[in-house]
């Protein structure tokens, strides 16, 4: 039987086996934010974690060691797109109907059960069909047929080249679907796709995109390698995915604790914030914001605006969000957009390009500030200086919050 051996591209997938795991726990068992996409988004990790594994433990031949694991993992495959899917769903979709909408597991399932005789044959046999797999099999040894049970050796399930096109046709699919939802979602709110004022909708196409790559090398390397030797390259690219994962949420550690934003209402539901208090507040706000122009921060947060006021960032807000009936984003972007109209139609800015108005009243991104100047204004900010004169529907910002 061939030595197990551990090279470099062994080792990285062995961290990044890892890695996996110690996000699988991190996103299965937080117990704040939005629990049903962080859940979705253990168990796709759990799967990639486990398909490392064995493509890790093929590749350095200590899967002869446990011979029960061998070609355990086809079936995972086909479940990765549904779960990309949900997870979405959960984040820029309508609700999972899940009575129904587990029928997306089915092909995995059936696939599974499919390979059960095989998952059932002796295990020099499983050993066999691996060594060969990779080219390893080992010259005069004898050969080992297969026990006839069930449906096998006449039928093994899907498998081979078929069962690399249905997967990844499979998965393609569900990544169309994915970014067709982000895509619309992000367009009812007159947010740009990539940077939409949620942290959550912001990381969710960042995160696709990533998997996305990850999906693209698995297809590469599959269809290009002899055999099963491409496999410690797919395995390579999902410890990739696993490092940038790591890398993206330690930098943006608040997505573990991000609720959808439908979830405001009700997390209010329970406040103390009495209505006298809440037009106390509402007054100082405005009058803050219209004398002091936090706004002109481009890196102004709600918790830094409530330490100003001098009040807790909770009660701020349920504020802006019941009372104004907006959110932060939208809140702090029409002041912006109300102080670049007001540039925009003074002659001594004339000289100024656009973007350098917009970076000046606190945006920071060319795109975010597009979006939101079409979002409030109705126009381009190109066509609203053409025009150069004032529209009907203009006044103060705070004139413009509803409530």
């Amino acid at each position: 039987m061939p030595a197990p051996f551990l090279d470099w591209l062994a080792v990285i997938n062995l961290l990044g086996v890892v890695q996996g795991v110690l996000l699988s726990v991190i996103f299965l068992t937080v117990r704040r934010g939005n629990r049903a996409a962080n859940r979705l988004l253990g168990l796709l990790l759990l799967g990639m974690t486990v398909l490392v594994t064995d493509l890790f433990l093929s590749y350095t031949n200590y899967i002869l060691y446990v011979p029960a694991l061998i070609n355990t993992t086809e079936a995972v495959g086909f479940w990765f797109g549904p779960l990309v899917y949900f997870y979405t769903r959960t984040l820029a979709g309508p609700p999972v109907q899940w009575r129904r909408e587990w029928l997306h597991l089915l092909p995995g399932l059936g696939q599974a059960i499919s390979r059960i005789p095989f998952y059932l044959q002796s295990n020099a046999y499983k050993v066999r069909d691996v060594l060969g797999a990779f080219h390893r099999d080992l010259p005069g040894a004898p050969r080992v047929p297969g026990e006839p049970i069930l449906w096998f050796p006449g039928f093994d399930g899907l498998e081979g080249f078929w069962l690399d096109v249905l997967s990844f046709s499979s998965l393609f699919g569900y990544f169309v679907v994915g970014f067709g939802l982000i895509r619309r979602h992000t367009r009812q709110r007159g947010e740009p796709f990539w940077n939409a004022a949620a942290p959550t909708l912001r990381a969710l196409p960042r995160l696709m995109t990533l998997f996305l790559t990850f999906l693209v090398a698995a297809v590469v390397f599959t269809f290009t390698a002899e055999d099963d030797l491409g496999d410690i390259y797919i395995a390579t690219a999902a410890s990739v995915v696993f490092y940038g994962i790591t890398f993206y949420f330690l930098t943006h550690p608040e997505l573990l604790h991000a609720a959808r934003p439908e979830a405001a209402r009700k997390k209010y539901e329970k406040s103390a914030l009495a209505p006298e208090v809440a037009g106390s507040l509402k007054e100082r706000l405005l009058g803050y914001m219209a004398s002091e122009k936090p706004y002109l921060d481009s890196e102004l947060t709600l918790p830094q605006l409530a330490e100003k006021l001098r009040t807790s960032t909770h009660h701020l807000s349920q504020l802006v969000n019941e009372g104004l009936g907006v959110n932060f984003a939208d809140f702090i972007n029409q002041y912006r957009i109300g102080a670049v109209q007001e540039k925009l139609r003074d002659p001594a800015y004339g000289h100024l390009k656009i973007e350098e108005i917009a970076y000046q009243t606190g945006f920071n991104s060319k795109s975010t500030f597009q979006a939101a100047f079409k979002k409030f204004a109705g126009v381009t900010p190109s066509e609203y200086r053409k025009k150069g004169d004032r529209r009907p529907e203009e006044g103060r910002p705070e004139e413009r919050i509803p409530g």
